[in-house]
């Protein structure tokens, strides 16, 4: 499923956004699968060394000439939807067998999304040579801006998005052609007119390897080697090397074999290079230097990677490139954790509690010693280790705060832990007395028995002739 024959897109300097729309009206979606958000995209590749300005999908290349492939994706759900395509991952294969034929693939899909598989094909003049991808290459071109203010930055991204075997999570792909976005990588053709092998291995050791493992803080020898493969001399050949990040070059440290045999040479292979002379077909050099691994505090828990790259140059030609990889494993303990759960209180008789439930939780290394637990009262707090069944009596009414505070060991050292859970609150106090009703009147006298009768009886009759009245009146 081509779409280049009828749509080309501009190379570094064209708006993004015009380039997009226009591959918008014929862009097939690959692999459409019913999932919640739906991608579309393509691949392309021009030839870069000879200017052209689209990409196609095929491209003629020949030796040292340098190819550019573009993986082009769109979340193509409505603006207004919110359907986020998430942690979108890029992937771009670069074939690394010769042959004439070179068949550049790209996988790129979401956590929640179907998978866009194109594929692009550089034809090469020659059976013998292959593509070379150029580290540091990899460039993501996208909208950093918003729907209405569209800001369209380019990022490099880690040489993962070749190298690595899953690719590279470059965003969380919004939907809208305004947030469309591109992942160029360039690729050189490559002849065996130079070999260049990158090796490692840890100090002491015998053997030089391209992939091996070591040791936080331990020295790392690292061996370039370089030979002219091809019928003409090489100049002025410089040799370089890429550090990763984190690693120590150790001063001193270099040194260059060749048919004059080995010397010290000057400081410089991981900064801006050494010249290791001219080299007539089948001359060969071997630069060796050393480098401390990253110290333990230095380091993530677990494995890290370091991909250290190998260059060599020759006077008028390219840079030629190969890699070696070092996996150093830092072991963390698990972190002590350690909380108060649970107190539960409840009322027995009296102004008495007791305690009906306490629990802790501790982990990796953290032990209970002992809870503390504060009745509230300005008492003394009971320390106790079994806090199930502890009781205590209040000496007077009123509302108390319970806390407990729980005590750990934690490595060595007493570490304590309170929560809302291991508090409670109660309360006691008298109950309101009952009124006392009478029995018998006051003894008031014979006269105010009369007068009371007689104000009663007044009032009864009023009452009496104001219903009789609201009823005729009715």
């Amino acid at each position: 499923m081509k779409l280049f024959s009828k749509v080309l897109s501009k190379l570094p300097k064209r708006l993004l956004g015009l380039a997009v729309a226009a591959i918008a009206v014929v862009l097939p979606v690959s692999s459409i699968a019913a999932t919640s958000v739906t991608l579309e995209g393509s691949l392309g590749v021009a030839n870069v060394t000879t200017g052209e300005t689209q990409y196609k999908p095929s491209a003629n290349a020949s030796y040292d000439q340098v190819v550019k492939v573009q993986a082009f994706y769109h979340n193509r759900e409505d603006p207004n939807s919110n359907k986020v395509a998430e942690n979108l991952k890029v992937k771009i294969d670069i074939p690394t067998t010769p042959g004439k034929t070179q068949v550049v693939k790209t996988n790129i899909a979401g956590d929640n999304t179907n998978t866009i598989a194109e594929q692009v094909t550089v034809n090469l003049d020659r059976a013998d040579a292959y593509l070379e991808y150029i580290p540091g290459s990899a460039v993501w071109r996208h909208n950093a801006g918003t729907n209405e203010a569209v800001n369209i930055v380019d990022t490099k991204i880690s040489d993962e998005v070749v190298y690595g075997a899953g690719g590279v999570v470059v965003e969380n792909a919004k939907p809208c052609f305004n947030f469309a976005a591109t992942v160029t990588v360039l690729a050189r053709v490559r002849v065996p007119g130079i070999q260049i092998d990158k090796t490692v291995r840890v100090k002491g050791q015998p053997t030089f390897v391209t992939s091996n493992t070591a040791k936080p803080g331990e020295t790392l020898e690292y061996q370039i080697a370089y030979k002219n493969a091809g019928n003409s001399t090489h100049n002025n050949v410089l040799i370089r090397d890429n550090l990763p990040p984190k690693m120590q070059y150790v001063a001193g440290s270099t040194k260059l074999k060749n048919s004059g045999g080995t010397k010290a040479v000057a400081d410089g292979v991981t900064t801006t290079g050494i010249v290791v002379g001219n080299y007539t077909p089948g001359g060969a050099a071997y630069v060796l230097f050393e480098v401390k691994v990253p110290a333990a505090d230095q380091l993530a828990c677990g494995m890290t990677e370091f991909r250290n790259v190998g260059i060599a140059k020759p006077e008028g030609m390219n840079e030629f490139y190969n890699t070696a990889i070092t996996k150093v494993e830092k072991e963390c303990k698990d972190v002590p954790a350690y909380v108060c759960e649970t107190l539960k209180i409840e009322k027995t008789t009296g102004r008495t509690v007791k305690i009906s439930d306490f629990k802790t939780s501790q982990t990796n290394g953290a032990t209970f010693k002992h809870v503390v637990i504060n009745w509230g009262d300005n008492t003394t707090p009971l320390t106790t280790n079994n806090a199930v069944g502890q009781t205590h009596t209040y000496n007077a009414d009123g509302t108390f705060n319970i806390v407990a505070t729980a005590t750990f060991t934690v490595d060595g050292q007493e570490k304590t832990a309170v929560s809302e859970a291991c508090k409670a609150v109660v309360t006691f106090g008298t109950a309101p007395a009952t009124p006392i009703t009478p029995t018998t009147l006051p003894n008031t006298g014979a006269g105010d028995v009369i007068g009371i009768f007689a104000a009663v009886s007044a009032a009864g009759a009023v009452a009496h002739r104001f219903v009789l009245s609201r009823k005729f009146v009715a």
